[in-house]
């Protein structure tokens, strides 16, 4: 389940449900559909993150945002540029580009538990 972290100081509930909605249909152009994409928000305030010895937020201060991408270890380097330049272009209605900064923690599918995945530990002879 891709899921994609955008902490930012900008704090507005239809700015996130739209950029969520941009991003899911982006994924469901890939095939994926948009009840299996996760997208957060959490609000970091620009005082307490540094560029080097300077904060990056403060009084007068363009808004920024960290974004943090799990995707599946099985995507290439031009899929993740591909999803790096589509968050870009959604959160630049609001943020300037040259302050959205996109990484990426490829991860194993077999390793993502959603609501729907069997619990049950395995028995013995599975392991």
């Amino acid at each position: 389940m891709p899921t994609t972290k955008i902490e930012t100081p900008l704090t507005d509930p239809a700015f996130e449900r739209e950029v969520a909605k941009q991003l899911s249909f982006w994924w469901r152009q890939e095939g994926v559909g948009p009840n299996h994409v996760l997208t957060r928000f959490a609000e970091l305030p620009g005082h307490r993150v540094y560029s080097g010895p300077f904060p990056l937020g403060g009084p007068g201060a363009d808004p920024f945002a960290i974004v943090s991408c799990l995707v599946s270890r099985d995507r290439d380097r031009a899929f993740r540029r591909r999803y790096a330049l589509a968050v870009r272009a959604v959160l630049a209605t609001r943020i300037p580009v040259e302050r959205i900064f996109v990484s990426f923690d490829p991860v194993d599918p077999a390793d993502h538990f959603t609501p729907g995945t069997a619990w049950a530990e395995p028995s013995e002879e599975n392991q």
